[in-house]
């Protein structure tokens, strides 16, 4: 496997588009429950471990820019077979699309769940699997310009869902917010380390960076879409707080959803059944993008057909959706994505882009010498 990869003109896009990416992969199906887990950890002054949280996205995107900034053109495959050699990177980069295959299927599981409990409760759980993996393998064919597509449409699902939850505010209760910082520290910090989940995603940049045109323009354009990320975050867990009260908040398993029930219009009610049913192209467009990295793995490595790693890749996500029927069931597996997204989006990254420093420096000090040593 080469290291650098430059792809096609035709299949490269501008910087100015990751905005669009980094936000179909932040925002998913955990918007519409991260803010029990948060408040469960840090109670009233859950807003600041998601304020916490988003700096550190924030620093971890710094990260991997600077690591990637390092190469000509590559992604994070080529540089695990850099670092590590053929063995050792293959299996890095193995790991790091299993990771991402528990994600898809974790994914379209909790869609499904919010499906049957909200909508429709009798449908079946594979009928609804079926679509949308249909759905994926449709627009997956069509390349990666296609999926920024879908991401861009997802977006503009995204803006004016958040807008919606504002209508909360009419019943907001502020003094929820006070005293600041009562909570101590440590559960802070807990409830920081739980938005992992929600805020992951940022890191595809390591396996898009080498089709961005303008790579000068990579760091501002990914540090905006998850400065909008962030904020998205940051205004509905704070609507949460004044409006819900702390033991609502605590029993309520998709919070804003509940808020969106108070959203009446004399010509529509039930706007909540429009949010989710819109919200399958939010999901459509996480999936395309993490079934994306798995696909382009397969053919970095071992050149395998995309189509046929795609199509594998759903059948996997379908068979253990179909199988995993509790609620609780798919908590306890919320819970390890949760874990895998801490380790695989934040600290291992920053990690590597150390390591990546130390080699490059020790790179170019042996060739200095080597320089020296031959005038």
């Amino acid at each position: 496997m080469k290291i650098t990869y430059t792809p096609n003109k035709n299949v490269q896009f501008h910087a100015y588009l990751l905005v669009y990416i980094i936000c179909a992969a932040q925002i998913g199906i955990g918007i519409f429950s991260f803010q029990r887990d948060i408040f469960g950890a840090a109670a009233h002054d859950a807003w600041i471990s998601v304020i916490i949280a988003g700096l550190i996205t924030h620093l971890a995107i710094w990260f991997i820019i600077r690591m990637l900034g390092n190469y000509e053109s590559t992604d994070l495959y080529g540089i695990h077979h850099d670092l590590f050699g053929k063995y050792v990177g293959t299996m890095m980069n193995c790991i790091y699309m299993l990771y991402y295959l528990f994600i898809t299927a974790t994914f379209m599981r909790n869609y499904v769940e919010v499906i049957q409990a909200w909508i429709f409760p009798d449908i079946p759980l594979w009928l609804v699997m079926a679509l949308l993996s249909g759905l994926a393998i449709y627009a997956a064919y069509g390349g990666i310009r296609v999926i920024i597509g879908i991401c861009m449409l997802g977006f503009f699902v995204i803006l004016p869902t958040s807008v919606l939850c504002y209508s909360a505010l009419e019943y907001a209760v502020w003094t929820q917010l006070l005293p600041v910082w009562e909570t101590s520290t440590w559960d802070i910090l807990r409830g920081t380390m739980k938005m992992g989940y929600s805020l992951a995603g940022f890191e595809i940049i390591l396996l898009v960076y080498p089709f961005i045109l303008n790579k000068n323009r990579v760091m501002l354009h990914s540090q905006l879409g998850a400065a909008f990320t962030n904020i998205a975050y940051l205004l509905i867990m704070m609507i949460s707080i004044v409006y819900f009260s702390p033991s609502q908040l605590q029993r309520s398993i998709w919070p804003s959803i509940i808020m969106l029930k108070i959203v009446k219009y004399p010509y529509l009610e039930r706007l909540e059944f429009i949010v989710i049913s819109l919200w399958m192209l939010v999901i459509l467009a996480g999936i395309l993008l993490f079934t994306w990295v798995i696909t382009r793995g397969c053919k970095r490595m071992w050149n395998l057909n995309p189509k046929i790693t795609l199509i594998f890749v759903l059948v996997v996500s379908f068979i253990f959706s179909v199988t995993v029927e509790k609620h609780f069931e798919i908590e306890k597996f919320n819970k390890w994505a949760d874990i895998g997204s801490t380790i695989f989006a934040y600290l291992y990254p920053i990690l590597l882009s150390c390591i990546v420093a130390i080699v490059f420096k020790v790179r170019q000090r042996k060739q200095l010498k080597e320089e020296g040593g031959t005038k």
